[in-house]
């Protein structure tokens, strides 16, 4: 996971996306606070990895290694939440890697 996020964070930088952050994965879990729940979640809305800025806006960012992260749970979430997200695969399973990682990204609006 680490190796993969530094991939991405290097391609997301010369790419021109700035002041990226990604949430580090710990034992403990962040509570959300909802108007009618709570839970806890170990991912920004247990669904981005981080957020960086782009465009001058900012973009969540979800990072996946060797697949690409599912459409629904991030189309779902757009659908009440406008925002923009970039999904990032990190694989060298692809013929266009010839055996190397490398960074495929989405965006998502």
């Amino acid at each position: 996971m680490r190796a993969s996020n530094r991939l991405a964070r290097i391609e997301l930088l010369s790419l021109g996306y700035d002041d990226v952050w990604l949430k580090p994965h710990t034992a403990r879990n962040d509570m959300v606070y909802c108007q009618d729940k709570k839970y806890l979640a170990t991912d920004l809305w247990n669904l981005f990895d981080g957020i960086c800025f782009g465009k001058h806006r900012p973009f969540f960012i979800q990072i996946k290694t060797n697949n690409w992260a599912a459409e629904k749970p991030i189309k779902d979430f757009l659908k009440t939440h406008y925002v923009d997200v970039i999904v990032i695969n990190v694989t060298n399973r692809l013929k266009a890697c010839k055996g190397k990682y490398k960074v495929f990204m989405r965006e998502y609006r």
